[in-house]
């Protein structure tokens, strides 16, 4: 046991050493998308978005950490000659690979629950996070701000009223589409900014579109917005296929199944996601995403295949070697899973489980045989 606590000890300093270190190296680019997706909102929004993309991005770094902790760990062993004094002491190989098993097993129940029951809900929580900043945002002006953005939506005034914080004057207006109307730009003299609940009302008294299209001579306009539906955060887009639970999922897929063999695609006609189905264009998508999700369970495992004979045969000669080698397997999985497989599933070339599993699969195959070959040498 005391051989087995060493091990496990160095594989769980080196799963944290590497994704400390590629979190840090993601945190700029995070910042960057957060500030993008809440720009204008303020900086409190922004750093209150980073945790969301965090965690979002850790199906990634955890596996990817893992494999290098797996090449770190037991290559160090080999470059010590630790791992030929192990086994000519007696000490069979799998007892040497157990501590790396349970730290995958781990991870792979972790990232299964992650990706099946918080994922889904968690794409949601990124749009009703714009949306609730948005709100809070416009109901709490700060003195003196004279410009607003968020999503494609942008004011900027030469001046605020000093009694009525919502009223802008000499505004330059950019307002995003709505329904059949195209995004307008309008310069006006005055424009008053009210939030009832999730509708945005923009009143403008003596307007000039930018358009000629659009410019027609008038004292006073308006126009209103369901930031519900602006944002994507309204009912119908809550119930939709994307954002549910793995199990609610495989729900739908076997009922909205059931109602297409029965009697054809026009059984689905008038339904839609808050009648529990999903829509027949969607059918192989969700499928692939149902199936995506389970993969998970298999990539620790799969990595550990891979890294384990990767740091024995490469670190006895350069250090660097094996660490290339494991990037490199984890940039060739997740191009060939996230693109390839997304495009097989969606064309009907293979079912949707083998474009789902196909890639981690064939990996673990392949991690087999070098395993195979690193244990016989």
């Amino acid at each position: 046991m005391t051989l087995e606590l060493y091990l496990l000890r160095r594989l769980i300093g080196g799963l944290v050493f590497a994704c400390g270190g590629m979190a840090l190296v993601a945190v700029p680019c995070v910042l960057v998308h957060a500030v993008h997706k809440v720009a204008g909102v303020g900086m409190a929004a922004v750093l209150g978005y980073v945790p969301i993309l965090m965690l979002e991005l850790a199906p990634y770094l955890l596996p990817l950490g893992f494999l290098l902790a797996v090449v770190s760990s037991y290559g160090r062993l080999a470059a010590d000659n630790e791992w030929t004094a192990m086994l000519m002491a007696g000490i069979h190989p799998l007892r040497l690979a157990r501590p790396a098993l349970w730290v995958a097993l781990v991870l792979s129940g972790g990232l299964y629950f992650l990706s099946t029951n918080v994922s889904p809900s968690l794409n949601y929580q990124k749009k009703n996070y714009g949306k609730n900043s948005a709100m809070q945002l416009l109901k709490s002006l700060n003195p003196g701000r004279t410009e607003l953005r968020f999503g494609d939506f942008y004011l900027s005034a030469l001046e605020r009223d000093p009694d009525d914080r919502n009223l802008f004057r000499q505004v330059f207006l950019h307002l995003p589409p709505s329904g059949e109307k195209p995004a307008q730009t309008i310069f006006a003299q005055a424009v008053q900014i009210v939030v009832d609940g999730s509708i945005l009302t923009v009143e403008m008294a003596e307007p000039r579109w930018a358009d000629e299209r659009f410019d027609t001579r008038v004292g006073r306009a308006s126009a209103q917005y369901d930031l519900d539906e602006y944002f994507s955060t309204d009912a119908k887009n809550r119930a939709s296929w994307r954002f549910q639970t793995s199990a609610v999922l495989s729900e739908r897929l076997d009922h909205t199944r059931g109602l297409v063999a029965r009697d054809g695609e026009a059984a689905l006609a008038g339904l839609s996601h808050s009648d529990g189905i999903i829509p027949f264009k969607d059918l192989r998508a969700a499928a692939y995403e149902l199936h995506s999700r389970s993969a998970l369970l298999l990539v620790c495992p799969m990595f550990l295949l891979l890294g384990l004979p990767t740091g024995l045969v490469l670190r006895r000669g350069s250090q660097l070697a094996a660490l290339a080698a494991a990037i490199a397997y984890a940039l060739a999985y997740y191009l060939i899973s996230m693109r390839m497989g997304k495009v097989l599933a969606n064309s009907a070339v293979v079912p949707e489980w083998a474009a789902a599993w196909g890639a981690t699969l064939l990996g673990t195959l392949i991690g087999v045989f070098f395993t195979w070959r690193a244990l016989r040498r």
